[in-house]
This record gives C-alpha cells, sequence and structure tokens, in this order.
C-alpha cells in the first residue's frame, strides 16, 4: 500500500479523484449526456416544487432597531450597578446587580444593607444564571397547549365570578413563605372580596421549627436575630449560621470581625459548637462536640439545668416552674466539656449567644430563649422582633388542611403561586392525588416542573431580576426591588397574578408596589422618599423594632424531652448550595464544591 505524504500528492491519486467526481450533487458523474429540452424542464420541475415546500413556511416579522441614541445614563463599556434584593425563603438580601448595556452579569453586596455590608452569599451570586437559565418556562399553556394571557384572562374571570356568589368557599391559594408587605397586602384584599376563600403556606426547608419554640415559650410568633459583634462566648447548638439563614452573610461578617486583634485589643470571641454534621461553622469552631441529632435536645436540657443548679432565680424564671425531670438515655455531653462551657457563658453574661439549629426541635429553640433570657442576653446580643411573615402559620398544618379540602371536593379553584409541592410535599399527604381532585388548578411557576405537570394553566414566572417588588431582611428592613431587564420570556410575577384575581385586570407590578406604599407615606414627600428608597436599596428606618417578649411560666410543661432513638438516624437538611434542590438546574451551584469535602 502506498503513503501519501501530503495533501497534495493524496489529491492526485486517482481514488480521490473518483471521490471529487461524485461527491456533490448525488450522482451528478452519471449525467454525462448533452443538454436536452426535456432534461431542463425536469430539473426546474423538480427545483421549483422544492422551493414551494419551502414558502409554506411563514418567517416572522425581525425588526432591528439600530443604537443611535443611547441612553444618557449608559457608555458602552462602562457598567451601571442597581439596587435590588436577592429573597431565599421569602427573606432578602441587598445587593448590587452589575449591568452591562441593560443585561445584569454579576451580583455584587450592597454595602448600605444591614444583611450584607458589601458582601453576598452564594446563592446571591449565582442567581444570574437562574436569569438566564435556558430551560425556565417560556408559555402561558392550557392543559400543554400554548396560549395568550388574554385567553387565561377570560378564563379566570369566568371562574372568579362562579365564586363571588359564595364568598369564594371554593378559591383557595397554596404559597410559599410570604414577607413581602406589598404582596401581603393584596392577599389580605383577596380575603376581604373573597370571605370564605383560604390562604395556605408551605416552605418544605422553612424556619418551622423557630417559629413553633417561640409560640411554645413565648405563647406567639416572633423573630429572632443575633448581634455576634457584642457576644465574646457563642454556642451553636446545630446551627451553621456562618453559611445558612437569612442572616449568614452578616454573622459571618460580624463573627470575623470578633476574631481580629488590632492595636491593644487581644480578646477574641470563643465558638462553641454542638453538632451532628460536619459543617462550615463547626471548622471554625474553638470548641466542637459531635453528638446524634437527636441527643441535642438532651444536651441542651443538661445544659439548662447547669445554669439552674449555679443560678436559681435566673434559671427558674428562664426554664419553667414545671421543667420535666432529668432524662435518661442518649449520649451525654463530657462532664469537663460542659462544665467549662458553663463556666465560660457564665463569665460572659450579656455577651454571649446560644444559637438553636434551623432543623432542631421546637423544644431546643425554646430552650436556648430561655438560657439567653436567664443569662441577660435578650435586647444585647439577642434581638426579638415581631415575626417576619405577613401571616405566621403552622405551615404543615397548614398544608394539611389544604389536602383534606381537596380530598372532600371543597376546593373548585387552586392558585398555585411558586413552590413545587407536588415535588416536597410531606409524601404521607398524597398532595398529587388529591390535587387531580381539584376542577381548575392555575399554576405560577419559573419551571415547567412536576406541579405544573398536574394543574390545568401554567404561567411563567418572571425572575426577580425581571419585576418591581418588595421584600424584608432578617431584621426587617424593606428592600423595594426594582427591574434590571425586560422579562425575558413574558412571565409575570405574583404582584400581577394577584391583580387579576382581585379586580379581574391585568397591573403592572410597578403600579401595584407602588400604590401600596403611597399608601404609607405621605404625599407630599413621596416622590423624593420613593427615588432615595429606590436608589438605595433599602427604606430608611424600617427594620422592625425590638421587642422584650415575657416568657410563659408553664411552657416547659409543653417541651417534654425526646427520649432519643435506638440505631441509625437520618438527618435531612438543606444544602448549603442547592438549598432544598430548588438549584439543582443552576450550573455555578452545581459545580461548586463543598466547603467541608470540596466535592462538586
Amino acid at each position: 500500500m502506498n503513503h501519501w505524504r501530503s495533501l497534495e500528492e493524496l489529491a492526485a491519486t486517482e481514488h480521490f479523484q473518483e471521490f471529487l467526481h461524485r461527491e456533490f450533487p448525488d450522482q451528478a458523474s452519471e449525467w454525462e449526456d448533452e443538454p436536452s429540452r426535456r432534461k431542463f424542464f425536469k430539473l426546474m420541475g423538480a427545483s421549483l416544487a422544492l422551493a414551494g415546500v419551502t414558502a409554506c413556511t411563514r418567517q416572522p416579522t425581525e425588526t432591528i432597531v439600530p443604537y443611535v441614541r443611547a441612553p444618557e445614563e449608559i457608555v458602552p463599556g462602562k457598567p451601571l450597578f442597581y439596587a435590588t434584593a436577592v429573597s431565599i425563603g421569602g427573606v432578602g438580601q441587598g445587593v448590587l446587580v452589575k449591568c452591562n448595556e441593560g443585561r445584569p452579569i454579576k451580583v455584587e453586596g450592597n454595602p448600605d444593607h444591614p444583611a450584607s455590608l458589601g458582601a453576598t452569599d452564594v446563592l446571591s451570586q449565582a442567581s444570574v444564571l437562574s436569569l438566564y437559565d435556558p430551560d425556565r418556562a417560556q408559555n402561558i399553556t392550557f392543559v400543554n397547549e400554548v396560549r395568550t394571557w388574554g385567553s387565561f384572562s377570560i378564563a379566570i374571570r369566568k371562574a372568579l365570578d362562579a365564586q363571588r356568589g359564595k364568598g369564594g368557599a371554593g378559591l383557595r391559594i397554596l404559597s410559599e413563605t410570604v414577607v413581602s408587605p406589598t404582596l401581603g397586602a393584596q392577599m389580605n384584599e383577596l380575603l376581604r372580596q373573597f370571605p370564605a376563600a383560604k390562604w395556605h403556606q408551605y416552605e418544605p426547608a422553612g424556619r418551622h421549627s423557630a417559629r413553633s419554640g417561640a409560640q411554645l415559650i413565648f405563647g406567639r410568633a416572633l423573630n429572632t436575630y443575633y448581634k455576634l459583634d457584642g457576644a465574646g462566648v457563642i454556642l451553636s447548638l446545630d446551627a451553621d449560621f456562618l453559611t445558612c439563614g437569612p442572616a449568614g452573610t452578616r454573622c459571618a461578617h460580624d463573627f470575623a470581625n470578633g476574631r481580629r486583634v488590632r492595636g491593644d485589643c487581644t480578646d477574641m470571641n470563643r465558638l462553641y459548637v454542638v453538632e451532628s454534621t460536619p459543617s462550615a461553622t463547626g471548622g471554625r469552631a474553638d470548641h466542637r462536640l459531635p453528638l446524634r441529632a437527636s441527643d441535642i435536645e438532651l444536651f441542651a436540657w443538661q445544659l439548662a439545668r447547669a445554669f439552674l443548679s449555679r443560678d436559681s432565680h435566673g434559671a427558674v424564671a428562664g426554664l419553667g416552674v414545671n421543667a420535666p425531670g432529668p432524662v435518661t438515655g442518649g449520649i451525654a455531653a463530657p462532664q469537663r466539656w460542659m462544665e467549662a462551657l458553663t463556666r465560660d457563658l457564665q463569665a460572659h453574661r450579656g455577651a454571649c449567644a446560644i444559637i438553636p439549629g434551623e432543623q432542631q426541635s421546637p423544644a431546643v429553640h425554646a430552650l436556648a430563649h430561655a438560657m439567653n433570657d436567664a443569662l441577660g442576653n435578650t435586647g444585647k446580643t439577642v434581638i426579638h422582633t415581631d415575626s417576619l411573615e405577613v401571616n405566621p402559620v403552622d405551615q404543615f398544618a397548614s398544608l394539611r388542611e389544604l389536602v383534606q379540602d381537596m380530598e372532600s371536593g371543597s376546593v373548585e379553584l387552586l392558585l398555585i403561586l411558586g413552590g413545587n409541592p407536588v415535588y416536597n410535599a410531606p409524601a404521607d399527604l398524597g398532595f398529587r392525588e388529591k390535587l387531580s381532585k381539584v376542577p381548575l388548578r392555575v399554576r405560577l411557576g419559573q419551571h415547567e416542573d412536576e406541579t405544573s405537570r398536574f394543574c390545568d394553566w401554567h404561567v411563567p414566572q418572571t425572575h426577580e431580576f425581571e419585576t418591581w417588588s418588595d421584600t424584608r431582611a432578617f431584621d426587617g428592613s424593606v428592600t423595594i426591588m426594582q427591574p434590571l431587564i425586560a422579562p425575558l420570556y413574558s412571565g409575570r410575577s405574583a404582584h400581577e397574578m394577584l391583580a387579576l384575581f382581585i379586580g379581574g385586570v391585568e397591573r403592572p407590578s410597578y403600579d401595584v408596589v407602588r400604590e401600596y406604599w403611597s399608601s404609607q407615606k405621605p404625599a407630599d414627600d413621596f416622590e423624593a422618599w420613593w427615588s432615595k428608597s429606590v436608589h438605595d436599596g433599602l427604606v430608611a428606618a424600617s427594620a422592625l423594632p425590638a421587642v422584650t417578649p415575657l416568657i410563659r411560666s408553664d411552657w416547659s410543661s409543653g417541651a417534654v424531652p425526646r427520649q432519643p432513638p435506638q440505631g441509625l438516624e437520618i438527618v435531612f437538611r438543606p444544602d448549603p448550595y442547592l438549598y432544598d434542590g430548588r438549584f439543582a438546574n443552576n450550573g455555578c451551584l452545581q459545580e461548586l464544591p463543598s466547603a467541608m469535602t470540596t466535592i462538586t
């Protein structure tokens, strides 16, 4: 066999010349006879037939606009920054979004916002990729058929007219946790027009234990956050507070400042961590005690009794007169470890903090509140405010009530705002099976996911960077969220959806949000206030005032210690990056290595 040593030598071979001769068009080399009139019309007839087939496809009209008169504030190549917020679980973090010629490309922290102070968490950083996610829902559909907003509006008005005569007895709304003041006002207006309707909330990774723990010890739902800049000793009860939670960025900032040595100030804060799973917070602990998740409640009771024995007056007021007897079973903390911790906390009365984990039981949260109160931390390093939620409820009980109504046939029209309950509702409720019994199911969501498949109507939901809205931070501070780009897929916001349910007409989110805040502020200086609030990304002096709740004297009677189970345990907790799974399609978060294992 002869081998060719260059392309020129290959082109000269007989085999390659034959290949070129027959390459294109098919069998053209066989048409070696002289041209004729018959051959000409045969070829032209086939060409015209194929051209007619392609003409059956109508190309859309494309209009281009020359970039001649650019907006005054835009300089090509020079980015602009806009203040807004990114919310997780309803609670927002103030950010500055970098935009290049109208396209958001990067998220930075807002230095004026108390939740960020110029920094951000990983979820906020990756929110830009969620905006440009090509798998987002792009069309309004009815039973998988593309429809228009007009046809959807007609169908909804007809369904609501049927509900008005009975006060909305067959109307139900299921949303995630609502913190937005404007959205809350819209919900209340909708319930005023339909007094028999019901509003349910469900957040799979919400602050359920924190809400129940406050209800247990204070008799009402409260919001609690921690000022770690004044804490010399910090105890974490299975709380990854440096990474997760609505105040994670602020806690990491204050904790890091407490570790810096400046001039003559050589004191550093001390961190004790009791945890069931290795975490970023545990990796920074001065003293770390690994325990099973079910043993941490036992540890909290033992620590509380240590305070009772050392400080009778304060501990009795904090732990309640009906505190149960000693708990048996489980793994007790080492005696020397417990004594050193108790001694350190006592030496820093009013300058320490005990932080319970979100996934721990309500009793652990209640015990943390009681011990913080007994140590004099309330109002100093531990701050209580009214709840951030517009309507704080037991969300598991609320979802269970909705499922029961669907099963009984009481629900005729169900509106699902965000979330994915078919996927993440507790399996024993059978949400998917009961949902099929509702005659008309409407879903507003960013993706055509499991819940969308079992709904009649699906409406694409706007991203937070595409619409006007508002939210509260961990301390109640309000941010008015502004759009940075027009909706990429003609989506609708929750404000626009509720406006249709309330008034039967389409209203832009801008009008809805602005109208609410104009009703809250004096008319004479509203324009100046609005411009400043939108520009700064923070409504001045909007943080919720601190409250000093009274501890119920009999609270501990409802917090009987659980006997730790035997055998293996499974702990379900949100991932620091993918959260409850909603960011599984975000490439940045998927590829981000774990802080503890460096595994992607």
